[in-house]
């Protein structure tokens, strides 16, 4: 079993989004007090629960990635067991969805580390994540523990003036958001001939606002630790997300779209190995037993492909069986 932490450092590439709320035409960013001076002060930082969903995506696609080789087949999941897999689930009374708990969780290593919700039962995650707070004045007594964590290179990198909050926050923009009756992302149906040639109107439902952004060039910092000792298997998955998350990091929103684009550095200290960085746009060589665990969790998934359909009552569609319904869609 191991015990796991890491000091994560991060510093915006592009401006950070992380709204919360629109006031007027400005999306606000989420923001968190702390206290400075003696007085509590708001200062935008991206909640602990946000990476935290950010990464159970990337975990949940790298395992379907293997279980689907790599695209060459398509996996059905039931609506509730998608749910459970990539959103956490749903909390809900005369579910029997916790019935099937034991059974998903002995299956998949991916909810023993990251948890989830089984209609009226819980299972809680042994992966936990603070706060992403940003490197400023009024921040020092928060993140002072979290600098000390990193390598001593990365520490440098540190601005000896630390700046303002106020100096943390703009405005970006004017950006356009269509009507949702026109988005087919949340509305299931197709647009008709009628529709088209309708660019006025369209225009006319759109909505210019700005954006509360963290600019680029600032530092954020972070903690991640493990709330009870990982197996072999949950160290393998976490690892197998860490650099699928590395190889493009972003934090925040509208990422297809440019924005959050960081650079990464994570400090990492696992039980009695010595501590060891991970950085992202660098080759990583990660310990031996990290490795290790990897190729175990890689293995595990593959070998285990039918267990772990038979947990999520998915069904595997081959390739030849996809080309074969389009065929007689068509």
């Amino acid at each position: 079993m191991h015990n796991l932490k890491l000091y994560a450092l991060y510093r915006a590439k592009q401006p950070i989004i992380h709204t919360e709320e629109t006031i007027g035409n400005i999306s606000k960013i989420k923001k968190m007090r702390v206290i400075h001076e003696g007085k509590p002060v708001p200062v935008p930082a991206l909640s602990g629960n946000s990476f935290r969903g950010q990464f159970r995506d990337i975990l949940a696609d790298q395992m379907f990635a293997i279980l689907t080789e790599q695209g060459t087949s398509r996996i059905k999941l039931p609506p509730d067991h998608y749910g459970v897999i990539y959103s956490g689930g749903v909390m809900k009374g005369r579910s029997k969805m916790g019935e099937k708990m034991k059974g998903m969780a002995d299956a998949i290593p991916m909810l023993r580390l990251i948890g989830s919700a089984f209609g009226n039962v819980m299972l809680p995650s042994k992966l936990a994540a603070t706060h992403i707070i940003p490197y400023a004045v009024e921040t020092q007594a928060v993140i002072e523990l979290t600098v000390n964590g990193l390598s001593d290179d990365w520490r440098d990198l540190l601005p000896a003036e630390p700046p303002k909050r106020s100096d943390l926050l703009f405005n970006d923009g004017p950006l356009t958001r269509k009507d949702d009756t026109k988005d087919l992302t949340k509305q299931r149906y197709a647009e008709t001939e009628a529709d088209l040639g309708q660019d006025e109107e369209r225009t006319r439902r759109q909505m210019i606002y700005y954006v509360e952004c963290i600019p680029p060039g600032t530092f954020l910092l972070q903690e991640m630790y493990s709330k009870y000792p990982l197996d072999d298997l949950e160290l393998g998955c976490f690892f197998d997300g860490l650099l699928a998350f590395l190889r493009e990091p972003s934090l925040g929103g509208r990422s297809a779209a440019g924005y959050g684009q960081v650079q990464v550095m994570y400090q990492v200290y696992l039980s009695d190995e010595q501590p060891f960085e991970v950085r992202s746009g660098q080759s990583v060589t990660l310990p031996q037993l990290v490795q290790g665990a990897i190729q175990q969790y890689r293995q595990y998934v593959e070998q285990q492909k039918q267990d772990i359909l038979g947990a999520l009552s998915a069904t595997a569609i081959s390739q030849e069986a996809q080309d074969d319904a389009l065929e007689s869609a068509e």
